[in-house]
């Protein structure tokens, strides 16, 4: 699965390459605009959000309850072939401090995958008070909620 993330946003940056410069947006900047709104169903402010160098995710609906789909999309200054070889270097990942923990998933996934993840109290405290782009856990903003409520 999670390479075929990766394939996405590889396929997605081909496709639809970055600009060095905002400003300079030209006719292509209609197809991913298209493809945000009618096959991912993001709204104008979330897209707009991306043009402004924000990262946006949205939770896809999957056919089966145990499978999650999760779409990400931010604007990376770089060429596709620069960002994958970051992106696939978790030695690299693992220092930048953003990171609490990475790992490769096995194939196929298996629960002990992650067993390394933990939370302790004072992290069920800090996402008792998590608030969109105020919380130290990469969460869905609509999801934020209902992590709130399951927590005891």
């Amino acid at each position: 699965m999670i390479k075929t993330i990766l394939c996405a946003a590889l396929l997605a940056m081909v496709l639809f390459p970055v600009r060095k410069d905002q400003s300079q947006i030209t006719d292509n900047s209609a197809e991913p605009d298209r493809f945000y709104r009618e096959f991912i169903g993001l709204t104008d402010l979330q897209i707009r959000a991306i043009h402004e160098g924000k990262a946006v995710a949205k939770i896809l609906d999957s056919p089966t309850a145990d499978q999650v789909f999760v779409f990400g999309s931010a604007h990376i200054h770089s060429t596709p072939e620069r960002y994958v070889q970051f992106a696939s270097d978790l030695a690299e990942l693992r220092k930048l401090p953003s990171y609490l923990a990475i790992r490769e998933f096995s194939s196929p996934p298996q629960l002990t995958d992650l067993e390394e993840f933990t939370l302790d109290s004072e992290d069920f405290k800090e996402l008792k008070d998590c608030k969109p782009g105020h919380c130290k856990f990469q969460l869905p903003t609509e999801r934020i909620d209902d992590f709130q409520r399951s927590i005891d």
